[in-house]
């Protein structure tokens, strides 16, 4: 048996609820505390035994229970604990997954407690059974914040380097584009792999090298490495590594090359033209080492030292400078399905408006591939730090990015 309990509070006190044998409840209020510290919110200190350990019967359950955010979407973070302590049986937070695992739980009646950070707490009453598994769900809801999301239209408001390439390539510009997703997935060793094959073009080999020509010309084509001519004679494509370009745009003709990128007197685009757009330089996230502190315990450490807040704890809240806002580039096979989400990520913006990536983690996602996007928006935005009695202050930020298709928007080429 399930049954669910919620705080209305973050506090370090509960109504003390105690089961009796014959399965009814006795609910009582007591005190409720006025404040309580990080720690007490993160790691739930010990609260009133609210359950007799003399009511466990005699064996032991492996419970494999699932933190959910109020929309659904499995919440990360979460830390999970019995209201009345258990021999044996240590706290656990809930994983990416929102899963959390507790071994060898006494049989019996017992309060289940959730809580993170910017969440209210949740209690879920259980009745453990003798042996085998039992798999309870708590529901964890957002506390109110001002902080509007950050919404991701499809790609109609792209800003940066990228913005022409997928502007070209959703409006029919006459050419043949690679998008990361599509470099990744052809994993070609060399550019002359990747180009072999498009319509229009043939790779000519002379000695060790490869050559790039379109249509019957025996001219080079003329290449373009993040918006500058390679004015220089004929580039040596398979100098370069597929997998280091973010887009690469193909052009066999010159009535179908775009006038920005049409050459000069010196060179023109007659022989075909080849636009390569360098892939950003953000470190992808490191694979944690062992015993290395995760996002959630450095924001916890923050705080308990007095260096961050919440957004309750303020004067000023942080927020995204809106005259330099960074959108997140829609995710190349969740635009062409149509497909939209929802990404809540969790991080510190310190007293320079600049997020602490090492605090970066997203609490809550519809689907995996919208992370990364948001992580080097994040990255990349300038926040107004928040402001605290006489000065900046570190904050911990929970900041939405919704993701809604383009519809009218043209699919890839």
């Amino acid at each position: 048996m399930v049954n669910h309990r919620t705080d209305r509070k973050l506090n370090g006190q509960q109504r003390g609820v105690t089961p009796t044998l014959g399965g009814t409840m006795r609910t009582s209020h007591g005190p409720r505390a006025a404040v309580m510290s990080v720690t007490t919110a993160l790691t739930l200190a010990t609260l009133p035994a609210a359950l007799p350990a003399t009511l466990h019967a005699q064996g032991e359950t492996t419970l494999r229970g699932t933190v959910y955010s109020e929309g659904g979407t499995p919440l990360s973070g979460a830390q999970m604990r019995f209201s009345a302590p258990l021999r044996n049986v240590a706290p656990a937070a809930s994983d990416e997954a929102g899963a959390f695992i507790f071994a060898r739980v006494p049989a019996g009646p017992v309060w289940l407690v959730g809580r993170r950070i910017g969440y209210r707490p949740d209690s879920v009453l259980i009745t453990v059974p003798a042996s085998g598994e039992i798999r309870p769900a708590v529901t964890l809801r957002r506390l109110p914040q001002s902080l509007a999301a950050v919404e991701v239209n499809g790609r109609r408001e792209m800003t940066g380097a990228m913005a022409g390439f997928y502007h070209r390539q959703q409006t029919g510009a006459g050419g043949r584009f690679f998008t990361l997703a599509e470099i990744d997935r052809r994993n070609a060793s060399n550019m002359t792999d990747l180009l072999r094959g498009l319509p229009g073009i043939r790779i000519e080999s002379r000695g060790m090298m490869n050559y790039v020509r379109v249509r019957n010309s025996r001219c080079a084509p003329l290449v373009w490495l993040d918006g500058q001519a390679l004015y220089a004679g004929e580039v040596d494509l398979d100098a370069f590594d597929p997998r280091s370009f973010e887009g690469i745009e193909v052009y066999s003709g010159p009535a179908t090359v775009p006038v920005e990128f049409q050459g000069n007197q010196r060179m023109s685009s007659a022989c075909g033209t080849i636009v390569l757009w360098s892939r950003r330089g953000e470190p992808r996230p490191k694979r944690p080492k062992k015993n290395e502190p995760t996002p959630l315990e450095r924001i916890a450490k923050l705080m308990d030292e007095g260096k961050a807040f919440v957004h309750t704890d303020v004067d000023r809240v942080a927020f995204p400078d809106s005259g330099m806002l960074v959108k997140p580039v829609y995710p190349d096979s969740l635009f062409e399905e149509m497909t939209g989400g929802r990404v809540i990520a969790e991080f510190v913006v310190d007293t320079n408006g600049k997020a602490i990536m090492d605090t970066f983690s997203a609490i809550t996602y519809t689907h995996r591939l919208f992370v990364e996007p948001v992580r080097r928006a994040v990255r990349e935005q300038q926040f107004q730090p928040a402001y605290r009695k006489n000065g900046f202050v570190m904050q911990v930020m929970h900041l939405p990015f919704d993701f809604f298709p383009d519809s009218t928007a043209r699919r890839r080429r």
